[in-house]
């Protein structure tokens, strides 16, 4: 098996992450120099073998590549590549909402493109960000190899400074993307994964530029609705001397009304007026080469303006990172978004900012008919004011990490969010291979580590689906102790479980703060849209009378003339689930209710791996403009539901919570 690369390190009592011989950066943009990667690159397609790709990387390892694959890592004859653009997938899209429209092509491709540094500053650090590169991706910068990483839905870096030149540069990437089904050991691993297996570098590429003394990531954590935050500063020096720097952090707040607050990405653009702390954010020390330090803040805002449903109050801290003294240096400087707010449990209530929530939810597959999965700051946001025109409240990301840039979007729209790992229908076998490999776990710190600092996300999902249930609770286990005792950030952890495996008594709920099922009764399994809907939430409470329980999906397909079926779905699994509501269907609080949200599957229809058909499931046809006859009654239930949220934000006491930091 390829060997993970992720790890933990503590320094200064701080767990921090380090990959590929570096602190895991930040992925949120900033306004440092770049190098884009994006535009014109060559591609070959290559026909790998998947076991040698999965093979654990050694000099060896690359003796033998350089013998099966010699002419693509080093050969320099462009007549057998093609042009290709990236970021995009290796498959080639029609955009028609039919059956064969998006090529099947699970193999592998070589890419190589040419880029120009006009000069090569010693005083800099460069870092290679990779958003997505789908599935096991191996990189060469002028002929050096400088590493591998599995997976195609997570962000990854790597350190670039010692291979980079002056004048023209070259990197090449090899891409591996075995068919699901093909071995247990990937994430997806199932044949007829019901999302597709997007091939190639998915989004953005980009080579970051800093001093070589820079500030890596700054983690936010809040811990009360009283303004107390949890700040913790991580620094690295890549220099060869030693450096004494002074850090400076602000907090300021973001405006909703600013210009670019739905146009840029750059928190540093939203910056509006200063706020009040108890103490500053300063700081001297000195930095040894090559040295990782964390440096930590316990700041309280006064007064502080909490983020909520649909009031996206939002703050940007701002650190700045000089010479200390005398010394000279190259400033560095970070900014990132963040919102004040809790998220707890008490019994059978969901609580944000200490008041009972409900989530009304739509799921969403970040795909598009022409683009694939390569999304863009545009299209999500398109995509997301149409979703919160329905009245919804919430997204679930499923099944993946989404585009970085989703949920920066979601945190400046007031929409709350339940982000997820790809681990779709996992069988016994697919377990016991990541007890093994631990994959599954570096997805979820690098799934956690990547959208940290964002308040939208209430809600990490281990699974999607999954059948073994004794695996399943040894692996949630696993991952609720990584999370509460390495790098807690106060989130409510959960799992979206087929209602019928094994069925509400599911024992793999018990470590997780929200019990969450997918809901398909009288489609996928037994009894009727209400009534088996009704029962299963019945039993699932007597199971489990002290946890939230959430709908993570209901509906059905509309192809085959079964628009009013979807229609008459809705309608009668939407009156089970609002019967057992903490909200009613009429959006007055429940007292006795003990089912916090629902997630109707999904907002747009989408093409599925197996490309025997698309996905019809979609509120919205593939143009996304063709609303189907449910939309209009989600529009409606959703918007009386939703109403008790409106103008919600208040700093309710939070005594009774359940405490989950």
């Amino acid at each position: 098996m390829l060997k993970t690369t992720l790890t933990l390190e503590t320094i200064n009592g701080v767990n921090i992450p380090f990959q590929n011989g570096i602190p895991v950066p930040s992925f949120e943009p900033q306004t440092r120099g770049t190098i884009t990667l994006n535009g014109e690159w060559r591609k070959r397609r290559l026909a790998m073998d998947h076991e040698f790709s999965l093979a654990p990387r050694s000099k060896e390892w690359l003796a033998e590549l350089e013998s099966r694959e010699g002419d693509y890592v080093g050969g320099t004859d462009l007549d057998a590549w093609q042009p290709h653009q990236v970021p995009s997938p290796e498959n080639n899209l029609t955009g028609l909402p039919e059956a064969k429209s998006a090529e099947t092509y699970e193999d592998g491709v070589w890419y190589r493109r040419t880029f120009t540094m006009a000069s090569k500053s010693e005083a800099y650090a460069y870092t290679l960000k990779a958003l997505s590169i789908s599935y096991v991706a191996d990189i060469w910068i002028n002929g050096s190899w400088i590493g591998c990483h599995e997976g195609g839905f997570t962000p990854f870096a790597f350190d670039l400074t010692e291979v980079l030149r002056a004048g023209d540069n070259e990197i090449r990437i090899r891409v591996d993307n075995p068919p699901w089904g093909s071995r247990t050991d990937t994430i997806p691993a199932v044949a007829g994964t019901d999302f597709f297996n997007y091939t190639g570098i998915i989004q953005d590429l980009y080579i970051e530029m800093t001093p070589q003394a820079a500030i890596v990531r700054v983690d936010i954590v809040p811990q009360d609705v009283n303004g107390k935050l949890d700040v913790k500063v991580v620094l690295h020096n890549r220099g060869k001397d030693a450096v004494h720097v002074a850090l400076a952090g602000s907090l300021l707040e973001a405006h909703p009304e600013a210009p670019n607050f739905l146009q840029s990405p750059l928190a540093s653009s939203l910056i509006g007026i200063p706020v009040v702390t108890d103490k500053p954010m300063n700081s001297e020390l000195t930095l040894q080469p090559d040295e990782v330090q964390a440096v930590q803040f316990e700041v309280i805002v006064q007064d502080p303006k909490l983020w909520s449903v649909w009031q996206p109050n939002l703050y940007v801290a701002t650190f700045r990172l000089t010479a200390a003294g005398a010394a000279t240096l190259a400033q560095d400087s970070f900014s990132t978004q963040f919102g004040i707010r809790t998220v707890r449990t008490d019994k059978t209530r969901i609580l944000l900012n200490g008041q009972s929530v409900f989530m009304a939810g739509m799921a969403r597959h970040e795909e598009w008919p022409d683009t694939g999965r390569t999304a863009a700051w545009e299209r999500i946001r398109t995509d997301l004011e149409q979703i919160r025109e329905l009245n919804v409240n919430m997204v679930r990301t499923g099944h993946y990490p989404n585009h970085v840039y989703t949920y920066l979007l979601l945190d400046r729209m007031g929409l709350m969010a339940m982000s997820e790992i790809p681990l779709w229908q996992f069988e016994s076998e697919h377990y016991e291979a990541q007890e093994e490999k631990r994959l599954a776990d570096q997805m979820w710190r690098e799934m956690v580590f990547s959208q940290y600092n964002r308040p939208s996300v209430l809600l990490w999902s281990t699974q999607n689906e999954s059948k073994d249930v004794s695996l399943r609770l040894a692996y949630n286990e696993r991952l609720v102790r990584d999370l509460r005792d390495n790098y807690n950030d106060g989130r409510l952890l959960t799992q979206s479980s087929a209602a019928d495996q094994p069925g509400p008594h599911d024992p793999s709920m018990a470590p997780l703060d929200v019990a969450a099922w997918t809901m398909y009764f009288g489609i996928f399994h037994g009894g009727t849209y209400y009534e088996g809907t009704r029962q299963f939430l019945e039993e699932a409470n007597r199971i489990f009378p002290d946890k939230p329980i959430l709908n993570t999906e209901f509906g059905h397909w509309s192809s085959g003339g079964m628009e009013g079926e979807q229609a008459i779905t809705y309608e009668e699994t939407l009156r089970a689930l609002m019967e057992k509501g903490t909200l009613s269907a009429e959006g007055e609080d429940n007292p006795v209710g003990y089912v916090a949200g629902i997630d109707f599957w999904i907002m747009y229809d989408w093409y599925v791996n197996h490309n025997n058909w698309i996905d019809t499931f979609g509120v919205i046809h593939m143009d996304r403009n063709t609303e189907k006859p449910v939309a209009s009654l989600i529009r409606r239930d959703y918007g009386v539901i939703t109403s008790h949220n409106r103008g919600f934000g208040c700093q309710a006491l939070e005594g009774a919570a359940n405490e989950k930091v």
